[in-house]
């Protein structure tokens, strides 16, 4: 019988150490967990895009050759100043975002001569970018939305040919 004792006093001292072992686990996997989903993004929106209208393209060069030089505003976006407006005029409602409490949204025209400039010249994303202040991927998720937007709010004055080769 005694054997039996120490046996079962044993086997409920190594029970213990594992139920406080496997907790101690537990713990430290619950820990890790947190950690990670406390982590924060250490950026939220880069500081020099940040300065997107004291800076960019849209605000100053654009604003700037269209009071003073219409010929190169035409040339950079192949538009002279009236088009861009009617054509900004068909658009807005359909690109136009609501701003957020976490950032405010890009606004028609931005989005607009961005499309345009990017029409006119192809220029890449990363050029796109650097000249107006627009991150690339915003661009890259803009865009198509953008050209849409232009084919509807002009498809009265687009004709495409029945003709089959």
């Amino acid at each position: 019988m005694e054997q039996t004792d120490l046996l079962l006093q044993g086997v409920a001292v190594v029970a213990d150490i594992l139920i406080k072992e496997l907790n101690h686990i537990s713990k430290e996997t619950s820990n890790v967990k947190r950690k990670k989903e406390r982590k924060k993004r250490s950026i939220w929106t880069r500081e020099w895009i940040l300065r997107r209208e004291k800076l960019g393209a849209s605000d100053n060069f654009l604003r700037e050759v269209r009071m003073e030089d219409k010929a190169t505003y035409k040339n950079h976006l192949r538009l002279n100043g009236e088009q861009f407006d009617y054509l900004l005029q068909k658009v807005t409602t359909k690109i136009q975002r609501a701003d957020t409490v976490m950032r405010a949204a890009l606004t028609a025209k931005i989005k607009l001569q961005i499309a345009m400039r990017y029409l006119a010249t192809g220029d890449s994303f990363p050029s796109l970018e650097s000249s107006f202040r627009v991150p690339k991927s915003t661009i890259s998720k803009f865009l198509p939305e953008v050209l849409d937007a232009i084919y509807e709010g002009l498809e009265e004055y687009i004709k495409v040919s029945n003709k089959k080769s």
